[in-house]
């Protein structure tokens, strides 16, 4: 699979996985405008509603799009495929201010490295689900009411996700979810609690759920935060996409 490949990849599982999640919020919807896709999970965060454009589109499309997220009053992005010069004119027509760049990254399966001592990993049941939610909280330093929006417990009945937490010595360390989409393996919320940060539990929730998946899977994938980042590459994901994000400037 080329770096392209790979690419198209992460977008199709991104796309996949946040109209899952919008699907299962409260207030949350997913549509489509000519070839684009919008999901809307309806919290007040702008990576959680958005349209992708990985091609220039239909400048009326994209009008329609953006004024579809705009009405659901909440902070909202246009995701664009980097090197799409009309697309990002377009979107600045439209208002929408660059609000950074958000790297892409990839990696084919491979050897799985042992687990650091002391950590187990087990798959999140209804009986932890609130566990869970806590541990995401506060690993991405997210208030607990919007992190509950966000992951619907209706996403443990999704037969694509599976959702984990790590625990040493029976206290909740990190957190992990995998999203399948055909031979693609998407890897979400890798959260760490503030006292166990630095002892490679991030990592080691990552290749869990590598290690975890049904054989036939060609590529992980996955979106890095500036804190992610060293720790994906130094496991050999690879950049494979960036995408600049659009949103509307503070009022």
């Amino acid at each position: 699979m080329t770096p392209a490949e790979q690419g198209g990849a992460h977008d199709a599982n991104w796309i996949a996985a946040m109209q899952m999640m919008a699907r299962n919020a409260p207030d949350g919807w997913v549509d489509r405008v000519g070839d684009l896709e919008l999901a809307f999970v309806g919290v007040p965060g702008s990576f959680f509603n958005g349209v992708w454009v990985t091609r220039d589109p239909d400048a009326t499309h994209l009008s329609a799009a953006v004024d579809r997220l705009r009405q659901g009053g909440m902070p909202f992005a246009v995701h664009v495929r980097s090197g799409l010069e009309g697309a990002s004119t377009m979107a600045q027509k439209l208002g929408l201010v660059s609000g950074g760049v958000l790297p892409c990254f990839a990696l084919p399966p491979g050897p799985v490295p042992a687990a650091p001592a002391g950590l187990e990993i087990a798959r999140v049941s209804p009986d932890t689900w609130d566990e869970f939610l806590e541990l995401t909280a506060v690993g991405f330093e997210m208030p607990p009411e919007m992190v509950r929006l966000v992951y619907g417990q209706g996403i443990l009945d999704e037969p694509d996700a599976r959702s984990f937490v790590g625990r040493i010595d029976g206290s909740a360390a990190g957190t992990a979810v995998s999203i399948r989409t055909g031979d693609t393996l998407g890897i979400y919320s890798i959260a760490t609690a503030p006292s166990f940060r630095g002892r490679g539990i991030g990592t080691a929730m990552t290749w869990h759920l590598m290690a975890d998946a049904d054989p036939g899977w060609t590529v992980a994938v996955l979106q890095a935060s500036q804190m992610g980042r060293p720790i994906y590459e130094r496991m050999g994901f690879r950049l494979v996409r960036e995408l600049v994000e659009y949103t509307d400037p503070p009022a």
